[in-house]
């Protein structure tokens, strides 16, 4: 899997490529010649089908899963929003206009579909993709945003 670490004050580390069955204990990241070493804590982070259960930088056990979307898809929405402008201003024939926005729209499902989901800590916000993820991680959630948040609140010295 992929993940894009971060500190518990969510600055970014860097990014590695970590073994789910291999479990490295420890993790370098950053620059060439200032690398510095993270630990990773395992225990109880895989469930019995594999999957990831709980970040294994911070230790959080809450984790929510999102599509990262490529970039490509602002440029595709903007050129949706400039057909329409021109329809709506007359400039163009509607069946031209038709035409183009379902063009657009199916660039629109392929890149959808090219999209991957990942799963993200809510209290470092570190990023693991290209693994299997559980049914039983839900997408984010505000609530439990903020009891993590309030969790980290509570006890400034810990990590």
């Amino acid at each position: 899997m992929q993940v894009t670490a971060r500190a518990t004050d969510r600055s970014r580390l860097g990014d590695a490529e970590v073994s789910l069955d291999e479990r490295p204990a420890r993790l370098r990241l950053g620059e060439p010649g200032k690398e510095r070493e993270h630990f990773l804590d395992w225990e109880r982070a895989v469930d019995d089908g594999g999957h990831l259960r709980k970040c294994v930088l911070c230790g959080c056990d809450s984790l929510y899963r999102s599509r990262s979307m490529p970039r490509l898809t602002i440029i595709v929405a903007v050129l949706a929003l400039s057909v329409v402008a021109v329809g709506l201003a007359g400039y163009g024939t509607p069946t031209i206009v038709v035409a183009t926005l379902l063009v657009v729209a199916a660039i629109d499902v392929v890149l959808w579909m090219r999209s991957e989901w990942r799963l993200n800590c809510y209290r470092c916000r570190s990023t693991f993709r290209g693994m299997s993820i559980a049914r039983y991680h839900r997408s984010w959630d505000a609530r439990t945003q903020r009891r993590i948040d309030s969790l980290s609140q509570a006890s400034p010295g810990s990590s």
